[in-house]
């Protein structure tokens, strides 16, 4: 039976996660499309559910991975090491060992340590140096906490070679959710400098590694920029700034960027009180168990599934989770339809950092994943509705 989304999203019990797989099929072509010859190392942080990074594998990609954990997993999904690499700045002895073993292509190093630590349990191994850049215009900054200059990055080029590694290229990360497209340019322009540098130091690069950052919700705000004009920008910047190199890679670090517009969470006004002059409403997923981003300071888009919304008053609402913590906190003044308990909150491109960061604290459970069937769904009916942006 062919049924609205709406009516979908009100079947299923709660808290849920859907995914539509379809829609990170459709993310991952754009990538192919809008960096012509890049290759693709899916960032699994962002959601390392197995159908995920299968599609990923069966359509000839890599994985980038940061734990012993995922590496295990790219080898369920039959990745062998070749298309594997690990963006981790910090990597235990068990893990090196256990790359070395399986042939991953290369690990990112930006400290002495690192390097010496690689070159102990990685001999030989394929490395390339994380750049510090600028993070402004992402909703969450990354810098600060890995990245070098460019100084120590020549200096790490040098150490490497002395202890038999091979370096190779570079990396950078613009931030997470990035929202000024510029900043993969003037990453990709610093990158330039320090691998002419390097060539002059007898180095031989040529491997670039621009990492994640690409953001969601280009689909209901026109502020947020696309993929395809990213990739506009730096594969300019690349023919630009980046000196000539034979079987150049050029390699993408997509998270959120494939999996976030992707997702749904369905969860359920378990509760509503009046705080002084404020209302708020609890819901049966919070910061611990799904939504730990919206407390980082990501702006929830939400939409109220409710007979009548549109002719509800608006109310301004403090959203919090089901947890006894009093940072259980979702969004403050977020202004939407009036609400009432049982009723259902669906967050949208929530399909990367949800379940990843979910933990069951107090007892309550991390959403279950649900897969969407788009043969169950009313096309007439737009997969990504008309939304409310906090």
């Amino acid at each position: 039976m062919i049924v609205r989304l709406d009516a979908l999203l009100n079947e299923v019990p709660t808290p849920s996660l859907i995914l539509d797989f379809e829609e990170i099929a459709n993310s991952y072509q754009q990538f192919v499309t809008s960096f012509p010859g890049a290759m693709i190392f899916y960032a699994m942080k962002a959601n390392a559910h197995p159908d995920i990074i299968q599609l990923v594998v069966n359509r000839g990609g890599g994985l980038e991975i940061a734990s012993l954990a995922e590496l295990e997993k790219s080898f369920s999904a039959g990745a062998d090491g070749s298309r594997i690499i690990c963006s981790n700045p910090i990597k235990n002895p068990v893990f090196l060992r256990r790359m070395h073993e399986a042939g991953v292509y290369a690990v990112v190093v930006d400290s002495t340590y690192e390097v010496e630590k690689v070159a102990q349990y990685m001999p030989g191994a394929r490395v390339y140096m994380r750049l510090a850049v600028d993070n402004t215009g992402s909703v969450l900054p990354l810098d600060g906490k890995f990245g070098v200059d460019a100084e120590l990055a020549l200096e790490l080029c040098d150490l490497s070679r002395e202890l038999g590694l091979n370096p190779i290229g570079l990396s950078f990360h613009v931030g997470s959710q990035c929202l000024s497209p510029m900043n993969w340019v003037k990453a990709i322009a610093a990158c330039g400098d320090v691998w002419r540098a390097a060539t002059e130091r007898g180095h031989n690069f040529h491997f670039l590694d621009i990492g994640g950052g690409y953001p969601a919700g280009s689909n209901h705000d026109a502020s947020i920029p696309t993929t395809a004009e990213i990739g506009s920008l730096v594969m300019e910047a690349v023919e630009n700034y980046i000196p000539p190199t034979p079987e150049m890679m050029l390699v993408l670090e997509p998270g959120r960027g494939l999996s976030g517009e992707a997702g749904w969470l369905v969860t359920t006004v378990e509760g509503k009180a009046l705080r002084g002059s404020g209302e708020w409403l609890y819901l049966d997923a919070g910061v611990f168990n799904g939504l730990m981003e919206a407390f980082e300071g990501f702006p929830p888009v939400v939409k109220l599934l409710a007979d009548g919304v549109e002719d509800r008053p608006l109310r301004r609402y403090t959203i919090a989770g089901p947890s006894c913590d009093s940072c259980d906190v979702v969004a403050r003044n977020l202004e939407m339809p009036e609400a009432h308990i049982g009723e259902r909150i669906v967050f949208f491109d929530v399909g990367a950092y949800t379940n990843e960061y979910a933990v069951a604290f107090n007892g309550f459970p991390i959403p279950r994943v649900m897969a969407l069937n788009r043969d169950d769904i009313d096309e007439a009916q737009p997969v990504h509705e008309e939304a409310v942006l906090a």
